[in-house]
């Protein structure tokens, strides 16, 4: 079985509105969900082989702040690719990434941007736990945490529809 986990990005600043979209780093709100969230995967034991990233500053930078607090992998070995074509990217690129992952690679963490990762995990989805899926298709928050399992060897198989929704995670349900 195969897991990924989608997760956007923490909450950008819109401090300096001559700044580029993509030079656009966390706001003071992203940060705080950031720890929520790396308490909250370190507990759960998240640990991804693979972590492709959007090369997007706020997207950099919710990874950084992730890495140092995930289960008991020194950061160093867990690998990180930042990829240009995943900044705004839709589903179809996504999922054409996503195929490209090596066989070795069982759990990835991808981290991206809306709409397309919102797009990208109910597209990908057939089934979910409880209420999972009608929560994610209600809003996908900034530093939405999405975790899916595909029943299958490769990634290259992994195809629309044939996903199980485990869980999804906002930083609201984390706030306790």
């Amino acid at each position: 079985m195969l897991r990924l986990w989608l997760l956007r990005h923490a909450k950008s600043a819109w401090d300096d509105p001559e700044l580029d979209d993509f030079a656009r780093p966390l706001s003071p709100r992203g940060e705080k969900a950031c720890r929520r969230l790396a308490r909250h995967m370190s507990e759960r034991g998240i640990r991804p082989d693979l972590v492709l990233c959007s090369p997007a500053t706020r997207t950099r930078q919710t990874w950084e702040r992730l890495e140092k607090r995930l289960a008991p992998t020194p950061p160093d070995q867990i690998k990180t690719r930042f990829e240009a074509k995943l900044y705004l990217a839709e589903a179809a690129v996504l999922l054409t990434v996503i195929r490209t992952v090596p066989a070795t690679c069982r759990e990835v963490l991808l981290i991206g941007h809306n709409p397309g990762l919102e797009d990208f995990a109910r597209r990908l989805t057939g089934t979910s736990a409880g209420n999972a899926l009608a929560r994610l298709e209600e809003k996908y928050p900034t530093a939405g945490l999405a975790e899916l399992c595909f029943p299958v060897e490769n990634w290259p198989q992994v195809k629309p529809g044939a996903g199980f929704l485990a869980s999804f995670v906002t930083p609201r349900q984390l706030d306790g």
